[in-house]
Parts: structure tokens; C-alpha cells; sequence
């Protein structure tokens, strides 16, 4: 298939995989300027915290999302010692010049988007361990910085230790399919839930687990949330929320800062309502 006509596919698949939820708005430390390497501009939220800067996490939000739409979940990683940067994507419905971009070019500028957030790691902190996250079209984004969709081009971020996902794009025939994840070689976490769902595209909710039955074994962790729809870190209910925060946070702690306490509630038993997927 032409490298062109899978961009669309994905695109096109990628737009039906977010749903704009009320969230509470977060107090990122500032908003900074971004140069991509396509020519265009665009904004970066960072989120630093008061301490020593123990890691960076690179966050891709979902489509039509923007940074501060995942305050409670951001604001959680900068308290535990994470600065967070997150680039705001031309699929946003805050980007000003939105209608200017096809689905197809958003995708190609949300990679541009995430280069030019490495670059602006490495050059303020260059010495801290990194990881990608994000949600949904995001999660697709921040697996290809650890090494997903390698046939199709090089994506991987050598930058990139670790990758959390929330929700994540099912089967897409022609792009995602068993081969898609194979190139993810460094530690990866998905949250979904049993009621994660997009009408008219995703149907089986066991699809979002894909990217970690899919990827090598080693260090590869899903948790699926009792009713956790597809906006659970984003409008979803605040017991929801609190544990997918927690378990993102866990994993942080324990791929970059090498935290044993996090690492064990990583290997807890599945709580009430909850169900693990290790590999």
C-alpha cells in the first residue's frame, strides 16, 4: 500500500478516537514557543516541578485535544518530581489555524511536533531519562517514539526509555496489524477499560490491549478499568481518574528512576474491578 494512503487510513481511523470531555483545567508553570522542522509554529505547555528534575515525559494529547485538557493527570507527574512538556498539535480545536491541515498532514505534524519537543529536551535537560505518553491518537504517536510503525518509516526517539498509553487506536488493516508493534522494544503500559468504545470504529474494547500483546515481551503492562470508557483520564469518573494516575505514575517511577516500591504495585494482584495484562 502507498505510503500516502496509509496516512490517510490512519489519520482518518485516529480522528474517531477522541472525544472532548470537561476536564479541569491545569496550571502548567509556563507556555513556550515551538519552532518545527516543517516550517510552522506552534506552542509548548510545560509543566516543571519546585525540586530537582528527576525525568521528562514527552505527552501527545488525543485528537482535537490539548495540553491543559489533562490537567489532573499532568499536574500528578510534575508532583512527583516529572517535568512534562507537551506540544499543541494542529488537530487541536485550540490550534488557531486548524482548518489549514488534513488529517493526513496532522499526522505528519504531529511528529514534527514531538522532534521538536526532544530537541527542546535535550537542550534544557539533557541528562534526565525520558519518556512518551499520551491518549488515544497520542498513544499511537508516543509508540512510534519507542520504536512502533518502524516499516513505514524511522519513527523511534532514541531519546525514549519508556512509553505510557491510555486508550489506543485498535486494528487498522494495512497499518496496525501484527507487525505494527513489533519494533517496541523499550517497557510499555496502556490503560484502557471494558467500556472503551468508538462508535462506528472500535467495537471490542480488546482491541486497545493490542499494542502490548503485539510488542516483544519484557517489561509490557496493560490494565483494563471496570466501566473505563475511552475518556478516562479525561472527564471520566475521579476513581477513574486516581488510578489510572497512580499506575502511570508507578510506571514512571519505576522505568526511568529504577523505584522498587513502584515496581511492586506494578506486580500487585488486579484489585476490585480490575484486570492485568503482563508480558
Amino acid at each position: 500500500m502507498h505510503r500516502m494512503s496509509l496516512f490517510s487510513r490512519l489519520i482518518a481511523a485516529a480522528a474517531l478516537m477522541f472525544a472532548v470531555a470537561a476536564s479541569a483545567a491545569a496550571a502548567p508553570t509556563r507556555t513556550v514557543p515551538l519552532e518545527v522542522p516543517t516550517g510552522r509554529s506552534t506552542t509548548m505547555t510545560v509543566w516543571e516541578p519546585e525540586g530537582a528534575v528527576r525525568g521528562v515525559v514527552m505527552f501527545s494529547s488525543g485528537h482535537g485535544g490539548w495540553p491543559e485538557h489533562y490537567g489532573h493527570l499532568l499536574d500528578g507527574w510534575q508532583a512527583a518530581g516529572f517535568v512534562v512538556v507537551a506540544p499543541l498539535h494542529v488537530d487541536s480545536l485550540k490550534y488557531p489555524e486548524r482548518e489549514r491541515f488534513s488529517m493526513q498532514q496532522g499526522f505528519i505534524e504531529r511528529l514534527a511536533d514531538m522532534r521538536a519537543t526532544s530537541a527542546y529536551v535535550a537542550q534544557h535537560w539533557p541528562d534526565a531519562p525520558v519518556a512518551a505518553a499520551g491518549h488515544s491518537y497520542g498513544t499511537l504517536v508516543s509508540l512510534c517514539l519507542g520504536g512502533a510503525l518502524a516499516g513505514m518509516m524511522p519513527l523511534r526517539d532514541p531519546r525514549v526509555s519508556a512509553v505510557v498509553g491510555y486508550s489506543s487506536p485498535g486494528r487498522i488493516p494495512g497499518l496496525v496489524d501484527a507487525q505494527a508493534y513489533a519494533g517496541v522494544a523499550v517497557p510499555a503500559l496502556i490503560v484502557t477499560g471494558d467500556a472503551d468504545l468508538v462508535p462506528g470504529f472500535v467495537t471490542d474494547w480488546h482491541d486497545h490491549l493490542y499494542p502490548i500483546e503485539t510488542a516483544p515481551a519484557g517489561d509490557k503492562h496493560a490494565l483494563v478499568l471496570s466501566g473505563g470508557t475511552h475518556n478516562l483520564i479525561a472527564g471520566e469518573t475521579t476513581t477513574h481518574q486516581q488510578r489510572a494516575s497512580e499506575v502511570g505514575t508507578a510506571f514512571l517511577k519505576a522505568q526511568l528512576l529504577h523505584d522498587q516500591v513502584a515496581a511492586a504495585l506494578l506486580q500487585a494482584p488486579a484489585g476490585e474491578g480490575e484486570r492485568w495484562v503482563r508480558r
